[in-house]
């Protein structure tokens, strides 16, 4: 399973369950302690999915996560949200997932950052190529 750390401008974390396919799955934290909840969106490239099987997505999510952990579905909740994200892949092409390229992030989106590891803001903004095409006199 590829598990995603990320994290946006405003420092707030997601953890991405899954490669990419018609749903994205993500875990966000609940408030500031261990706790966390579990999220699903249509994918912008998927296809659509009948609410029956976004549900049969999720759990087999969810079932692939706990296996991960090695705990069993039913503990899942309890497990804290520090620990999921020591599953974490570094490696960004693991999985044929790539990072994207700085100039392209939306300021609004998440950007893969291991868990001990706080992004500053900077990091979301594009870089500044108003210069790049100046004229040569």
């Amino acid at each position: 399973m590829i598990v995603t750390h990320t994290q946006n401008a405003t420092g707030a974390r997601r953890i991405y369950l899954g490669g990419k396919g018609s749903l994205e799955c993500w875990i966000e934290p609940k408030g500031n302690g261990p706790g966390w909840s579990f999220h699903l969106d249509a994918a912008v490239t998927g296809n659509v999915l009948s609410p029956a099987a976004q549900r049969e997505w999720a759990v087999h999510t969810l079932k692939r996560l706990a296996q991960a952990l090695d705990v069993s579905p039913d503990d899942l909740a309890s497990v804290p949200i520090e620990r999921i994200s020591t599953l974490h892949a570094i490696d960004p092409y693991a999985g044929r997932r790539v990072a994207t390229p700085k100039r392209q992030a939306i300021e609004a989106g998440y950007k893969a950052t291991q868990p001990h590891i706080r992004r500053p803001a900077t990091d979301f903004a594009a870089p500044d190529d108003s210069n790049k095409h100046r004229q040569r006199g």
